[in-house]
This record gives C-alpha cells, sequence and structure tokens, in this order.
C-alpha cells in the first residue's frame, strides 16, 4: 500500500512541475513547447480573401454571452475602463503569442484579420513568441469567450471557443488583452445609459459594477455607445427584457461589428501610438437628456416610478449582511475599501443636488433598493443606483 502510493506521489510530481505551461484547450492538456503555434503567411492571405459575410454576418448571440456569464476573468469589484497603471501594460506594445494547433484554415483566418486589423489601426503588436520567453498570451479554445484585462505574468489565456469564432467577439477580447474593460461598467455611464436591475438575472449583477475612477482612465475619450465593448441591451436578462437602455434616441448599443474610431483613439493612446487623432463619438457629450427605452410604456411603466415604501427603523447588528458591507450599530455603516475602512453616517438624507451614489458597490444589491431589512442604508448610499432622488 505504501509503495503503490509512492508510486502515485512520482507520477505526479512531473505533471506539477511546469504547470505554469499547462493549458486546458479542447478537453485536452497542452503543453506548450519552446516550438510554439503561430500564425503564418498563409492564414494572413486566407485572412485578405475573408468576405463580407464570413467576418460580418454572424454575432455572439446573447444566450452564448449569457451561458459564459463573463468574458472577463478578474477578482470581483477589481473593474475600470481601462487600466492606468504601467504594469498592466504591454511593454512597447508588443504582445508575444501562441496559438491552439486546434483551430481550423477558416478560424485561423478569423484570427489573422483581427491580428492585422490592430497592426494596421494601431502600434499593437501581436508577434510570435519566442522560445524560452516566459511572458506571452496563450490562444485556445479553453472554456468559452474569456481573457484577463492587460497584461499579467506567465502564460495568459485568451480562450476563444468554438462559439466565440467571430470577427467581432475576436477583437472585442482582444481589446481586453491590451487593457479595457466594458463600455457601460465607465463611472459616468449613468448619464448615457439606464441600467434596468430588476431584468438583470441575479448571478450576473456583478457586471454592472462601475469602474474605480482612482484606478482608471478614459484617456480623455467620451462615452461610446458604438464602442466594439459595449454590451447589447438584452445581456445577462432574466426574463427576455432589456437589463441596458440608452438615453438617446437615436443611439443603439451592443451591435458594433468593428472597432468604432473611439475604440481605436483609446488603445492608441493608452501605448503612446504616434499619429493619434482625437475622436469625438456621436452623443457622447449628451448630458440630462430624456430617458429613451424602446417600448418604454409597455415594458417598463414601473421601472422610474416604482411605489416607495415606509422607512423602518432598524438595528444593522440585527438584520442581515450586505456584502461587502460589515455589521455595525445603526445610524453608521464602514464599508471595506482598498485603502482601508471608511465610515459614512447613515443619517445624512439624499437630495436632488446631490443625487450620486457615496460608495462604488451599489450594484451589489440593487435588486434590493426597496426591502425593508436595508432600505435605510441603501437610501442613504446608493441613492442614485436605486433612483430615490
Amino acid at each position: 500500500m505504501i509503495l503503490s502510493w509512492i508510486f502515485t506521489l512520482a507520477a505526479a510530481i512531473p505533471s506539477t512541475l511546469g504547470h505554469r505551461n499547462r493549458i486546458q484547450d479542447d478537453d485536452q492538456m497542452i503543453v506548450i513547447s519552446d516550438s510554439t503555434y503561430s500564425l503564418n503567411m498563409e492564414d494572413f492571405a486566407f485572412a485578405d480573401k475573408l468576405t463580407k459575410e464570413e467576418l460580418f454576418g454572424k454575432h455572439i448571440p446573447v444566450e452564448v454571452v449569457n451561458d459564459f456569464k463573463s468574458d472577463i476573468r478578474l477578482p470581483r469589484r477589481h473593474k475600470r475602463n481601462g487600466v492606468s497603471r504601467a504594469a498592466k501594460l504591454w511593454p512597447n506594445a508588443r504582445i508575444p503569442y501562441a496559438i491552439s494547433p486546434h483551430y481550423s484554415p477558416h478560424e485561423r483566418a478569423l484570427l489573422a484579420k483581427a491580428v492585422k486589423q490592430y497592426h494596421e489601426k494601431t502600434c499593437i503588436r501581436f508577434v510570435p513568441r519566442q522560445a524560452g520567453e516566459p511572458d506571452y498570451l496563450f490562444i485556445g479554445k479553453v472554456d468559452g469567450c474569456f481573457s484577463e484585462v492587460g497584461r499579467t505574468s506567465g502564460v495568459q489565456v485568451l480562450s476563444l471557443d468554438n462559439g466565440c469564432m467571430e470577427y467581432a467577439t475576436i477583437i472585442h477580447e482582444m481589446m481586453h488583452v491590451v487593457g479595457f474593460y466594458h463600455e457601460h461598467e465607465r463611472w459616468d455611464r449613468d448619464n448615457f445609459i439606464d441600467i434596468i436591475w430588476q431584468n438583470i438575472d441575479r448571478g450576473a449583477l456583478d457586471q454592472f459594477g462601475k469602474v474605480d475612477l482612482s484606478k482608471t482612465s478614459y484617456y480623455g475619450q467620451p462615452y461610446d455607445y458604438k464602442s466594439i465593448l459595449h454590451y447589447d441591451s438584452l445581456a445577462f436578462s432574466k426574463n427576455g427584457f432589456p437589463t441596458m437602455l440608452p438615453k438617446v434616441k437615436s443611439a443603439t448599443i451592443g451591435n458594433a461589428r468593428d472597432f468604432s474610431d473611439v475604440d481605436i483613439s483609446k488603445i492608441n493612446r493608452m501605448y503612446n501610438c504616434p499619429l493619434e487623432k482625437s475622436v469625438t463619438a456621436p452623443f457622447a457629450r449628451a448630458r440630462h437628456v430624456p430617458i429613451y427605452s424602446p417600448q418604454y410604456q409597455q415594458y417598463h411603466h414601473k421601472y422610474e416610478d416604482r411605489p416607495k415604501i415606509p422607512l423602518r427603523s432598524f438595528d444593522m447588528q440585527q438584520g442581515p449582511i450586505m456584502p461587502p458591507m460589515a455589521q455595525v450599530p445603526s445610524q453608521s455603516l464602514v464599508v471595506s475599501s482598498s485603502s482601508g475602512r471608511v465610515n459614512y453616517n447613515t443619517n445624512k438624507p439624499s437630495t436632488n443636488s446631490q443625487c450620486e451614489d457615496r460608495i462604488t458597490v451599489c450594484w451589489w444589491t440593487a435588486d434590493r433598493c426597496r426591502s425593508p431589512a436595508i432600505y435605510q442604508v441603501m437610501s442613504s448610499l446608493c441613492p442614485k443606483t436605486c433612483k430615490f432622488c
């Protein structure tokens, strides 16, 4: 019995060594060796022959997005529009990569087309990984469509599975690799879109959090309805009704098939690319415009004018915990933050002149704004998200 255990342990040791270079791909374990796979001239030649229908004829369906839940792999609450720390940027705008051998010639052509567009419109360069190069991007059929944001260390995974292989999805995920989060997560998004919390699947509420301005940069660019990084109106819907809607009547969201001008401008500014031109997105500077929701009266007539319940007193020590907030005596609340614990006085009323959220995690319990147990806290800390003002 002991000998059997020793042999089992000995056999497992080689599989644990070098695990950083082992990636799950198409239900198989692939060890990336020094002789890595990359795109070749034939792939780029095939890419030039792709028709518009092959490039833009289909788009990743809402069902696929909802099934994978998120195309960004990151710790909860670590969200921003574009990374601002130099450590998260790829040095010299150079992204070493290796790709899975499981892609078909047509799929390789789509990857080549996306890479070519980055090369032509920005100074980003996807380059084949050199032998022994430790930090690089692995592109494979791992588990749906997802990427980390910006540069990490070691082997960094960009998963483009079978349901993700279309041009718009590829450049979307690659823009995450470059260093950008979704457009609807910008801190100023409430000036441009309405989040309809009651239609969002509860397991996906964190996909509608807002950015932390202390860790982000918009790179001088306005909100962009046409961004390739903007989700559509039905993203993560639990009932088939919209989860977000633009405030500008003539705007549409989530139907981009290619980079917007603002997308390109932000990438070039992030990496200090030469010959960058400033771009203004249509409607992006709108403020205080009437809310526009398609079929608003039919589907969302209760959206803004939800009945308010009477204010009830309660003791936080005996009530439910509202993560990530800690239990403290009533009339005072301690909120966790990256810089420590911050005290808020919940006695302060919200007024129309100060209709702003006082914390950045209101999305966490946005579907329970009028719950008697947390009504007082939410009305004080999250008046804008909860539409109390």
